[in-house]
This record gives C-alpha cells, structure tokens and sequence, in this order.
C-alpha cells in the first residue's frame, strides 16, 4: 500500500471504525483513547423513547461488527478448538487490507493472553451478529468489549500509528469537518 493510501486508512478509515466501536461504551477511560463516549438524552415522548431505542440498537449492532472488523485487522480470530488464530489475508481477496500493509504493521501475536482475548470477543461478536447462531457464545458485553478494544488499540497504536509518527486517538476524537 503506497503512502497516501496509507493515509487515507489511518486518518480515516480505521478511525471510522474506532468510532463505531466505542460509541455509548463507557468504560474506555483506561485505552490509548482515554475517553468515555457516552452520553444518553432523556426522551421526552414515548415517541422519542421508540426512537432512542432503535438508535442505542443501531449502535450496538454496529459496535459488534467494528470490533469483529478491528479484530480481524490487527491478524486476530478463533481458530478450531476455540484457540487463537491468525488472521490472515485470502489470496482470493486481494483488495482486503490489513495491518501488516502498513508501514510498522506487525500482526498480533496470536499465542498471546491478549490473543486469547480477543478470539473470544471476536466469536462471540461473529455469533452475536455477523454470523447469527443458537445457544451460547462468548461474552461480548461492556467490559469485554472494553478489554479487547483496549489492546486493540494500543497495538494500533504502537505499531502503524507510532511508525507515522501520529496518534490514533487525534483522529478518532477529531470533530467532523463542518
């Protein structure tokens, strides 16, 4: 991936996804991004209570699938047997992007606690919405979703965001242009 195409992903891109995944999470005061994204108005109608509803939904769902995609692109899935895999890119996809097109983009170590982590996230957020199944799956509640967006983040962080010489929590904190 040339520069400006590696640009365009860490300026837009994987903060878009950033977003996504932290929003109305409330327990991210301890990631790279030190920020609680939480705010909740009080509906005044049972109107605007329906509305608030469908929205936090909205959210949630698109909270599972930037974690799921976050995930997958620091080098991160369940493998069989529930172990942690390497994700890694499908010669039959040549156009998918990952960390390792980066300039410092290093896969995370699968045989890590942190990889065991985020396997975990990773299925249950496959389970709970990408892929919809019966049954039980791994947690994907508040606090996991938390913890593996804390180290997700900071390998962001360290790797492809320190080698271009930026932070990643300027662009995912950055108001929108007007």
């Amino acid at each position: 991936m040339d520069a400006p195409e590696q640009k365009k992903w860490l300026e837009t891109h994987i903060p878009h996804r950033v977003r996504a995944a932290i929003a109305r999470l409330n327990r991210l005061e301890n990631s790279v991004l030190r920020v609680r994204a939480f705010i909740d108005p009080v509906p005044k109608t049972a109107e605007e209570e329906v509305y608030w509803r469908c929205a936090t939904d909205s959210i949630w769902e698109g909270r599972l699938a930037a974690t799921r995609w976050l995930i997958e692109f620091v080098g991160i899935k369940q493998g069989k047997g529930g172990n942690p895999a390497r994700c890694e890119k499908d010669p039959k996809y040549p156009d998918d992007v990952h960390i390792q097109d980066f300039d410092g983009g290093v896969p995370l170590n699968h045989q890590t606690p942190e990889a065991v982590t985020l396997a975990s996230v990773w299925k249950g957020c496959s389970q709970a919405s990408s892929h919809a199944t019966s049954g039980n799956h791994p947690a994907v509640d508040e606090q996991s979703l938390a913890n593996s967006l804390a180290i997700v983040l900071e390998h962001l962080q360290n790797t492809i965001y320190q080698t271009a010489g930026k932070a990643l929590r300027d662009f995912v904190l950055e108001t929108p242009p007007a």
